[in-house]
């Protein structure tokens, strides 16, 4: 059931499509793919326990919004999400999402700590990252997930939604084992790498 407190209606996957390609034009070396999310993965996304209980949730690289969206429509009123997005021509597309819960800051990941401290957001409940951690350097993909681990609250979540498995080399040692979750309804199939803070 939504909790969602903004009257605006969400998006088509159609706009969304236009935005991610439109990004992808302007810039190529930034936009992983010309596909937005599914509907079935931002649904797989946001639909959890965890989200629905979460007072902060942060989201790495929200692209054009469609899991942002989605976690929105399952988050309680009070709720806050802080988005960071990198890649600024995503910018408007995410400005269209009027929500009072919902803070984007067009920034780097690897600043993750800062904004997060700035924000109000340390000790987050739930961690949702789309970065793709294949294509970063080794040392840019080990700083963002240490930032990613000092930021979660024990006990919260981190889940990262991944073409290829990299990122379980970087966040094992800090995380563990992760339970890994398949999502073929995409273009391309994705796995989601769900961890809980010790």
């Amino acid at each position: 059931m939504s909790t969602a407190i903004s009257a605006r209606p969400k998006r088509t996957f159609i706009q969304q499509t236009g935005c991610v390609f439109k990004a992808w034009i302007r810039q190529p070396s930034q936009v992983a793919t010309i596909c937005p999310s599914s509907p079935f993965l931002t649904e797989h996304l946001a639909d959890r326990e965890c989200v629905r209980n979460a007072d902060r949730i942060i989201e790495l690289g929200p692209g054009a919004g469609g899991t942002t969206e989605a976690l929105l429509a399952q988050m309680r009123p009070h709720s806050r999400l802080l988005a960071i997005e990198k890649t600024e021509a995503f910018a408007g597309a995410l400005n269209t999402i009027e929500d009072p819960r919902l803070q984007i800051e067009i920034a780097d990941a690897c600043d993750l700590i800062n904004l997060a401290a700035q924000s109000g957001f340390v000790d987050a409940d739930v961690l949702i990252s789309g970065i793709p951690f294949s294509t970063l350097p080794h040392s840019v993909a080990e700083q963002i997930i240490n930032s990613v681990h000092e930021v979660l609250r024990p006990g919260g979540v981190f889940v990262a939604y991944q073409l290829k498995s990299n990122v379980k080399r970087y966040a094992q040692p800090l995380f563990g084992k992760p339970k890994t979750e398949l999502i073929p309804i995409n273009l391309p199939p994705l796995k989601a790498f769900v961890w809980r803070k010790a």
